[in-house]
């Protein structure tokens, strides 16, 4: 049985409005093809919906059952179009954001409370994670976007710069390192070094720095969480090379930081998701917040050591 819209709406105008002349009018139909769309309606049925005699035009009593059901559908499809036009509207839906530990607690607090302020009606998940969980979960689909920094080779990935931070040095207050105007990487040739381990992108982009300035990199301690040698900094163990957003889990009571110059060291933030998969209306409006707050200046939680 093929019913389809036209039909439905020409037999509930033609029953409420008690004629075909009217209902053609209604729709911006001719009569003919209006009384044509009843009768398609009606033998697809097996059964009259409509009496017509030269005085009235009326629903039968199967017309009048069917006529509540019909309104029921119309109604039920007009609200189905409705809630498609608030989806491409960025009115509603749903994203899920995937992101390491550091911007999860730093960065995009701020970035998660603006948005929701803005859009009201979009539903906010993060999947806080270590750095290397953090594209699993956005090729597996099971968030649909990822932010931080990786390896420029990964396929399959659609990637959007964010911004750049210089890497940093995370030394206690009363380190010598804290009466410095600068703070080169060669310095760091006869301190303990806190570092990442082995394998992650921030480990590497330090022996980079360390290779450039002509030292090697032989941590005294590996942590695979940031905060980790953070809070070893504030322990007297020795002086962490971490991103710059890191710092905002630092203690200003006890510690102190500096980016690292000679050279400057920066990594890049993006924004990835699966290539070829077009994002939601709710996650491109998500997408389009983080750049225009990159754009204005209004990162939420910056700190001194950013873009220095």
């Amino acid at each position: 049985m093929n019913l389809t819209v036209r039909q439905l709406q020409a037999f509930v105008h033609v029953a409420r409005l008690g004629s075909f002349t009217k209902a053609a009018q209604a729709m911006h139909l001719t009569q003919s093809a209006l009384s044509l769309l009843v009768r398609e309606l009606e033998s697809a049925l097996e059964t009259r919906l409509i009496d017509r005699t030269t005085r009235s035009v009326s629903p039968t009593a199967v017309g009048l059952e069917f006529l509540a059901s019909a309104e029921r559908i119309l109604d039920d499809l007009t609200h189905a179009i409705a809630n498609v036009d608030q989806l491409v509207a960025q009115q509603k839906g749903r994203v899920v954001v995937a992101a390491p530990l550091v911007l999860s607690s730093t960065y995009l607090p701020g970035i998660l409370a603006g948005f929701r302020k803005r859009y009201p009606g979009i539903e906010l998940a993060l999947r806080d994670s270590l750095p290397d969980e953090v594209l699993p979960r956005v090729k597996s689909g099971a968030a649909d976007i990822g932010i931080g920094t990786f390896d420029d080779n990964e396929p399959d990935l659609g990637r959007m710069l964010l911004f750049r931070e210089s890497l940093v040095a995370v030394f206690p207050k009363d380190h010598a390192f804290a009466k410095a105007r600068k703070l080169a990487w060669r310095q760091l040739a006869d301190v303990p070094t806190l570092a990442l381990p082995r394998g992650s992108v921030f480990r590497d982009l330090a022996e980079r720095g360390c290779a450039d300035a002509g030292i090697g990199l032989s941590p005294a301690f590996e942590a695979t969480y940031v905060g980790t040698l953070i809070g070893m900094v504030g322990a007297g163990l020795g002086i962490a090379i971490v991103p710059g957003y890191a710092t905002a889990l630092a203690d200003a009571q006890t510690t102190a930081w500096k980016p690292l110059e000679q050279p400057v060291v920066q990594r890049d933030v993006a924004i990835v998701h699966r290539a070829g998969v077009s994002l939601s209306p709710a996650a491109t409006a998500f997408v389009e917040f983080l750049q225009a707050a990159e754009r204005d200046g209004g990162r939420p939680g910056r700190c001194p050591a950013i873009n220095c």
